[in-house]
């Protein structure tokens, strides 16, 4: 799954959007200081979302070549386990709490153009695929 990431230059992907019937998601995400952090969630449960949403574009490595604007919570409360069984519980915001959304709602059957309000054939700059 790492390795369809890379090639794709994604920064998540969830289990079942390659074929695995797993409740499982990677993510690669950039951090402020250039190097990426690896997630590996198993069994992802969102937990709490705050009042305050934003809306950021999105796109899908399942939808290429569409972009929309989607209206997330800002910050999250997730908990699911580590590649060694350990329980985990990850407060999140800005693009992690979104990659992470964007993730478990694939692995929930929901697709961001589910949610989207308006579409683009064309990324801003600062627009990943995730």
């Amino acid at each position: 799954m790492r390795m369809a990431i890379k090639k794709e230059k994604g920064v998540g992907l969830s289990a079942n959007q390659i074929g695995f019937d797993w409740r499982l998601f990677i993510a690669e995400i950039p951090s402020e200081k250039g190097k990426p952090k690896f997630y590996a969630i198993f069994n992802p449960d969102i937990t709490k979302v705050s009042k305050n949403k934003i809306i950021l574009e999105e796109g899908c490595l399942s939808v290429p070549g569409i972009w929309g604007l989607v209206e997330r919570p800002e910050q999250i409360v997730l908990i699911g386990f580590d590649k060694n069984g350990k329980k985990i519980k990850i407060k999140a915001w800005g693009l992690p709490a979104r990659v992470f959304q964007h993730e478990i709602d694939h692995l929930n059957g929901i697709l961001f153009i589910d949610r989207a309000s308006k579409f683009f054939k064309e990324a801003s700059e600062k627009t990943a695929k995730i």
